[in-house]
C-alpha cells in the first residue's frame, strides 16, 4: 500500500488544536499489518516559523514554492485564518490551485472561511466554529451553512 501524503497548512494565530489534532491522529494511524497510511508534514506561507496561538512556536516543513504535491490538504482555523489569511491573497491563490492537485481538501472550524473566500464551498454545505457560523452566513452567501 502506498502513503498518503498529507499537507497541513499553518500560519500565524492559528488554532493549536485545529493543526495539533489531525497531525497526532493522522501521523500516529497505523494498520492491522503496522503500515502507516499516512505522511503528515506541515507548510507556511513562506516556510518560516509561526507562532500559534497563545504563542507556540512551530517550525513548517515547507513554504508554500517548496512543499511537495499533498493527496489530502487541511486548513486549520484560528483567529489568524479570519483575522489575516482571509486578506492574504497569496493564499487565496494557493488553496485554489491545490483543490485541483489534491484528492481531498478538508478545513477545521474557521479554516471553512478560507475555503469560503476561495469560493471553494460555494453551492456546498459547509460549517465552522459556532461563534464564526453567521459571519460565515452573511459573508458567503453562496455556502449553505
Amino acid at each position: 500500500m502506498s502513503q498518503f501524503k498529507v499537507g497541513i497548512f499553518l500560519f500565524d494565530e492559528v488554532e493549536v488544536l485545529d493543526f495539533a489534532g489531525p497531525f497526532e491522529v493522522l501521523s500516529t494511524a497505523t494498520l492491522k499489518d503496522g503500515v502507516k497510511p499516512f505522511v503528515v508534514e506541515t507548510v507556511s506561507e513562506n516556510g518560516e516559523m509561526i507562532k500559534a496561538r497563545n504563542g507556540l512556536k512551530v517550525q513548517p516543513d515547507y513554504s508554500l514554492n517548496t512543499m511537495p504535491q499533498s493527496d489530502i490538504l487541511v486548513i486549520p482555523g484560528g483567529p489568524g485564518a479570519g483575522e489575516r489569511e482571509i486578506h492574504n491573497e497569496m493564499v487565496k491563490t494557493w488553496i485554489i490551485n491545490q483543490m485541483s492537485k489534491v484528492q481531498l481538501m478538508t478545513s477545521v472550524c474557521t479554516g471553512a472561511l478560507l475555503l469560503a473566500k476561495a469560493g471553494l464551498l460555494d453551492g456546498k454545505s459547509a460549517t465552522t466554529h459556532w461563534a464564526s457560523y453567521e459571519r460565515l452566513e452573511k459573508e458567503f452567501p453562496e455556502v449553505n451553512v
